[in-house]
């Protein structure tokens, strides 16, 4: 009897525990998608995806700046920065270097709406991330010593968004747009509340908006998701439940005059914006606004980007977009644009967008947005961390996480629903715009003119216008092949997600580079995919879009090439464009002209930003004399003298058929591939040895530092950037691989730096070390953000860190820490068909 009763109290523990942890409702929405509440009112959601090896872990909380009263602007930011400090068992440092050890990432952000914790990592370790994540939530301890030290480091990120340009315009943009939402206040609060923070006021805000019903689990990867939900049930499911009603938000007022604004700053590249007020996120005219501004202002086929850049010049860059959150949200337009030029600009963009009300949209438009929406959606889908955020995403603004739904409306919208929508929305007494220029210049048209300009815009509105497959690689199934020219082609086969990544690589970049020709290779870089012989830059441009594919060219400090991106179906087509753009390049005079003040535009918000800034002298000072030293977007003198020609004669002196190396990843067969790269480059002739273009590049490393070198650049900001670095190791040298570690042990949230210098002493908002490693030769250091009253005890704590290293030994653990790092963060680069077709061209 003894015996049995005890089974039965032991049954009914065990029966107990098993209710408490149950979930009330659990279905699977899709294949591998799974969709659970617990009793509490936590939701867990989860994506399956066997065989990707990574995971990703979230923990969102609908807590965002838009429900902070007035005594709170700010916090939500603050506690996202807290809640790393620090538990009840682990102390600060603790919970990322958890993540850290096993190469994993871990970070968290805050929007308007939500505060979402994040980590990304092997799979193996995804139930390690559940409990990391849930203990910071669930028990920090908000130590009020950290507290005060935090806040110090908020207040230095409130200082540098001063010398950020498209920060300060967005916020005041939003700030004109809206007069009574949040949405018109910034996310990170402002230096009065900040201060008056404290442990207190973040307990009673938490108890407010962290509770079951108002938290969400997702977890997309290599999982089984009811393990994963009944995980999250034993970890969470213990939190008590709450029922409290949401939070109400005041409505904005409908806006019924044109609103506007100039900003002065110390900055040397103009800047402007339009917002309209639009839609919310689950109103029906969301997906049309989404294709819509496709067609208006996303990329080179766009509307606002062919009128104002390419046929008018206004423009050296514009692009529209929809915000929709969960509350009505705006459509914005953005440009980059010389002073002189502002009304003009102003005027066409709006006369551009109102356009919409008259005239429909082609079928080829209309086709093109709806491709690219698809492809930006299944490429995002491509990491497990795109689909942990969108399926957060949906499900908070929606209550449902199935994107495929949004897909759907997509696919289905009209030429009339679109004009429909620019009728509904788009008008002269919504719009609000805003100019940042330079101090003093007076580039910012008044009120009277704006409003003149406005209605202009409004009238003129209605007139129309198998060698082998590789063994023992780390991404499978890689086959090289030798064609008969010279042309190396690498092709990786993977079926997983119906994309193909496409690489082009050529020897060269800034190492081809002298101080009078500083800047070509930045120059073809952007002028290559502007056109062909058969084509022009925007028959070209329409080719590319039609396909919901993307081609562009890049540059760096060892290579040069072109980068494509498609859908698999249209691998064979894609794959002819960039042996069109390779070999038949247009090298247009007047593409050129367009490109030229971009590049010079270029050059000015690399003087606006300090960080930039820093980075290029240092590099300069380091390798004096080596082209690793010069400018990486090029010199001014070089920029404004170089022709079409001269960049032609330059491209085709490096651009040869046996210095090219083709890498394919994605969704094609390897032999099948091969014959259609055979068709497409095999008939390119090699250059002929002792001709102009048969070059053998020999270039000397730098000379060795024989004394500390100290540069300074004065400028009038908010804070002071410092980078102090060394010599390193060439990308041959056996020492890059103890660099790399080296780097990865004083870097990351639980790094030497960050917790040395930040955490314990608050001496910088921004920390980091860096390591290059060129052909020649490379580099290392750190990086440090800080206030100027805080400079000198910076640079001494710096020393003291590296003074460290050189004459204390590394604990193991330190080093297995950092080696975990590289291999997870090397994993989890590799995600994408387009990162793969890179790696493997350029090793």
């Amino acid at each position: 009897m003894k015996t049995t009763r005890a089974l039965f109290l032991l049954l009914n523990i065990l029966l107990v525990t098993t209710m408490n942890t149950t979930p009330l409702t659990a279905e699977e929405l899709a294949p591998h998608l799974h969709k659970a509440i617990l009793d509490n009112g936590l939701t867990v959601l989860v994506r399956e995806t066997p065989g990707t090896r990574v995971a990703a872990v979230e923990i969102w909380v609908k807590a965002g700046s838009v429900y902070e009263n007035a005594e709170e602007a700010g916090i939500t930011h603050f506690i996202e920065h807290m809640i790393f400090k620090g538990t009840e068992t682990r102390g600060p440092g603790e919970l990322a270097g958890a993540i850290e050890r096993v190469g994993g990432r871990i970070n968290a952000y805050t929007s308007y709406e939500n505060t979402v914790y994040h980590a990304t990592l092997s799979a193996a370790h995804w139930d390690m991330a559940l409990e990391v994540l849930a203990e910071a939530v669930m028990h920090s301890v908000f130590d009020p010593v950290e507290v005060e030290r935090e806040i110090k480091v908020v207040l230095e990120e409130v200082a540098m968004r001063y010398d950020r340009p498209n920060i300060m315009m967005f916020q005041e943009l939003m700030a004109a747009a809206y007069n009574r939402h949040p949405y018109r206040l910034p996310v990170i609060g402002n230096e009065e509340t900040i201060r008056g923070f404290t442990r207190d006021k973040i307990l009673a805000y938490m108890k407010n908006h962290y509770y079951p019903r108002n938290m969400m689990v997702v977890v997309a990867g290599d999982v089984a998701g009811p393990e994963v939900i009944a995980r999250a049930a034993e970890i969470m499911g213990n939190m008590a439940a709450a029922d409290r009603q949401a939070d109400s938000l005041p409505m904005e007022p409908v806006q019924d005059e044109a609103r506007f604004f100039a900003l002065e700053a110390e900055i040397m590249q103009p800047q402007m914006a339009i917002a309209i007020p639009i839609s919310k996120f689950k109103d029906p005219d969301t997906p049309v606004l989404d294709v819509l501004s496709e067609i208006a202002g996303r990329g080179e086929t766009s509307r606002l980007y062919r009128k104002l850049r390419d046929e008018k010049q206004l423009v050296y860059g514009i692009n529209a977009m929809a915000f929709t959150p969960k509350d009505p949200g705006i459509f914005k337009i953005s440009a980059v644009l010389d002073g002189g030029n502002m009304l003009q600009a102003f005027e066409a963009a709006l006369a551009e967008l109102f356009r919409f009300k008259h005239f429909s949209v082609t079928d080829e438009e209309l086709k093109r947005a709806k491709r690219r929406l698809e492809s930006e959606f299944v490429f995002n889908l491509e990491r497990v961390e795109g689909q942990a955020r969108v399926l957060g995403s949906f499900e908070m603004m929606t209550g449902d996480p199935r994107e495929e739904r949004y897909l759907d409306k997509i696919r289905a919208v009209t030429a009339e629903e679109i004009k429909s929508a620019a009728r509904k929305y788009f008008s002269r007494e919504t719009a609000t715009v805003g100019f940042l220029v330079p101090r003093g210049s007076g580039f910012a048209p008044d009120r009277e003119t704006i409003e003149a300009a406005i209605a202009r815009a409004d009238a003129a509105a209605i007139q129309s216008d198998s060698e082998a497959l590789l063994p023992d690689t780390y991404l499978t199934r890689v086959h090289r092949f030798r064609l008969e020219n010279g042309v190396t082609l690498l092709v990786r086969e993977d079926d997983t997600v119906p994309t193909v990544g496409i690489r082009a690589v050529f020897p060269g970049g800034m190492r081809a580079e002298t101080p009078g020709t500083n800047g070509a290779f930045s120059y073809i870089s952007d002028l290559l995919p502007k056109g062909t012989r058969k084509m022009t830059a925007n028959e070209f441009a329409e080719e590319v879009a039609d396909m919901a594919g993307e081609i562009t060219g890049f540059n760096g400090k060892n290579t040069f090439g072109i980068k494509a991106d498609f859908l698999a179906r249209f691998f064979s087509e894609g794959l002819t464009l960039v042996r069109d753009v390779l070999r038949e390049p247009a090298f247009d005079p007047m593409e050129a002209e367009k490109i030229r003040p971009e590049l010079l535009s270029q050059l000015k918000q690399q003087e606006d930003s300090l960080t930039s800034l820093a980075f290029q002298e240092f590099y300069r000072q380091l390798f004096d004399g080596h082209p690793y030293g010069l400018n990486s977007i090029g010199s001014e003198d070089a920029i404004k003298s170089f022709t079409a020609e001269a960049l032609e004669s330059i491209y085709f002196t490096h651009a040869k058929p046996e210095n090219l190396v083709l890498t394919v990843s994605g969704d094609v067969k390897a032999e099948e591939a091969r014959e259609v790269a055979a068709s497409l480059f095999g008939d390119w002739e090699p250059a002929k040895k002792g001709t102009a273009t048969d070059i053998e590049e020999d270039i000397l490393p730098p000379a060795p530092l024989r004394e500390e070198k100290v540069r300074e650049i004065t400028r009038d900001k908010e804070q002071v950037h410092l980078v102090i670095g060394f010599m390193g190791a060439a990308l041959n040298d056996n020492d890059r691989f103890v660099l790399d570690v080296l780097d990865t042990i004083l870097s990351g949230q639980s790094g030497r730096l960050f917790s040395g210098m930040r955490d314990k002493q608050s001496l910088a908002y921004s920390l980091s070390s860096f390591a290059f490693f060129g052909l020649d030769t490379g580099a290392l250091g750190i990086y440090i953000g800080t206030s100027p009253e805080k400079k000198q005890q910076a640079i001494e704590s710096a020393w003291q860190e590296l003074e460290t290293l050189r004459t204390e030994p590394v604990e193991k653990e330190e080093i297995e820490r950092a080696k975990n790092i590289l291999i997870g963060e090397y994993e989890l680069a590799m995600q994408t068909h387009s990162a793969q077709a890179l790696e493997l061209g350029l090793n």
